[in-house]
């Protein structure tokens, strides 16, 4: 069991310096001048609108089978929605 909750540590650690290593490039490159305003907002809709989907999508998928997958419509349909207003 310790090890588990070793396992499960480590790999928790593991994205939280990912995703913190990517908030400190980002903020590198807006203090560089690298990325303007706009392009900064143009990314971040991007990234929201497009790839937080396919990465549900894709982490899902592995669990998805027809019996399954009616549970997630109400998800997606909720993001559909969002993105278009």
């Amino acid at each position: 069991m310790a090890s588990g909750l070793l396992a499960s540590f480590l790999g928790a650690l593991q994205a939280s310096v990912s995703v913190l290593l990517t908030i400190v490039y980002g903020g590198i490159a807006a203090s560089l001048g690298f990325l303007s305003e706009s392009s900064a907002k143009d990314i971040s809709q991007v990234c929201v609108n497009m790839f937080l989907p396919a990465l549900l999508v894709y982490s899902v998928g592995s669990q998805l089978n027809f019996e399954t997958s009616l549970r997630y419509v109400p998800v997606l349909g909720e993001h559909v929605l969002y993105s278009l207003v």
